[in-house]
C-alpha cells in the first residue's frame, strides 16, 4: 500500500504541479475567508424622541417671608418650632416694647426655620423667624449658558430622584442675567437660573435637591437607532447593518441624538437588524452569528 505522498510523487509532474496550486489556493482562501464574529444585535424600531437639558435643581417655597422685630424691646421666648403650622395673622412672637407689641404672621403655611427662640433683648430689623407655604414651591436649576440657549418658558420638566415618584412640570422662567460659578471641578462656568413650576407633593420640604430633565425638542415616529451601536465615520455616524449574515457598514443621517437613541432620516429602515457595541472584531463582510 501506497501512503498519499507516494501516490502523490508518483503522479506526472505538472498533476503534482496542479495539486500544489490549488493546495496553496484553498490556504489563501482560508486565510482571508472572513470569520465568524459573536455580536449582539439591536432591531430597529419607530417611536418617540426627546431631547432634555439635565441639571440637579432644588425646591424653594414660592413666597418666604422672614419675620423681623419692628421695634428695639425684649423678645418673649419663642415657642413655635420648625414644621409647625400657623394661620394667617396667628400670634407668632411677643416683643415687650412700652407695651406687650404681639408680631403676626403673615401668611398661612408653616415655620421654615426659627432664627432666634431665646428670650432677651432684641434690636428692630434682627431676624426672628422664616415663614412659607410649602404646598407651593418652585424648583430653580442652574443651567450652563450654551445649554439655556435651547430652553424657553413652557417647555415640560421631568423631575426625578428626589425620593419619591417622578413629577411633571413647566419652565416658568429663564432669568436674563448670567453669574459665574466654580464647579466641583475649579472649572470656571456661566449659568443662568431656570425657574420651574409644579405641584408640589406633600413630603416635599424647601432646599429637596431634584434632577430635572427639561425638554428642548421632540420628534414623533421617527426611525429610532441605539447610539451604543453608532461610531465617527469621518464626519458622519455610521453603523454595521446585518445584511444576510454579514455586518455591512452603513453611513446614517442623524436628525437629532439624545441619550441612547439617535432619529435617523437615511440609512436605516423598521425592523433591520445593528449591531450593538462593534469592536475591532467587527469588519465590513463579517460573518456574524
Amino acid at each position: 500500500n501506497m501512503s498519499l505522498s507516494e501516490k502523490i510523487k508518483s503522479l506526472p509532474r505538472n498533476v503534482q504541479y496542479g495539486i500544489g496550486i490549488l493546495f496553496i489556493g484553498f490556504l489563501v482562501w482560508f486565510s482571508f475567508k472572513p470569520k465568524k464574529v459573536s455580536a449582539e444585535l439591536a432591531t430597529i424600531h419607530r417611536g418617540t424622541l426627546i431631547q432634555y437639558v439635565e441639571e440637579e435643581g432644588v425646591s424653594r417655597v414660592k413666597e418666604k417671608f422672614s419675620i423681623l422685630s419692628p421695634v428695639n424691646g425684649v423678645l418673649q421666648r419663642v415657642e413655635k418650632n420648625a414644621g409647625d403650622v400657623v394661620k394667617k395673622g396667628e400670634v407668632v412672637a411677643v416683643i415687650d416694647w412700652d407695651y406687650k407689641r404681639q408680631v403676626l404672621s403673615p401668611i398661612a403655611g408653616k415655620i421654615l426655620l426659627v432664627q432666634r427662640e431665646s428670650a432677651g433683648p432684641i434690636a428692630m430689623g434682627n431676624p426672628i423667624m422664616d415663614i412659607g407655604d410649602t404646598s407651593k414651591q418652585e424648583i430653580v436649576a442652574e443651567v450652563l449658558t450654551q445649554e439655556a440657549v435651547r430652553i424657553n418658558a413652557g417647555n415640560p420638566v421631568l423631575l426625578e430622584g428626589w425620593g419619591g415618584n417622578s413629577l411633571t412640570g413647566k419652565v416658568r422662567l429663564v432669568e436674563p442675567e448670567a453669574f459665574k460659578k466654580i464647579s466641583s471641578l475649579g472649572v470656571e462656568e456661566q449659568r443662568v437660573r431656570v425657574i420651574v413650576d409644579f405641584e408640589t407633593p406633600e413630603h416635599m420640604g424647601e432646599g429637596f435637591k431634584v434632577l430635572c430633565k427639561i425638554e428642548t425638542g421632540r420628534v414623533d415616529n421617527r426611525i429610532l437607532a441605539p447610539s451604543s451601536a453608532m461610531f465617527r465615520e469621518g464626519e458622519e455616524w455610521a453603523v454595521y447593518k446585518v445584511v444576510n449574515g454579514k455586518a455591512k457598514k452603513t453611513v446614517l443621517k442623524v436628525e437629532i441624538r439624545s441619550g441612547a437613541f439617535a432619529s435617523i432620516t437615511e440609512g436605516l429602515q423598521e425592523n433591520d437588524e445593528v449591531i450593538l457595541f462593534p469592536g475591532e472584531g467587527i469588519k465590513e463582510g463579517s460573518i456574524v452569528k
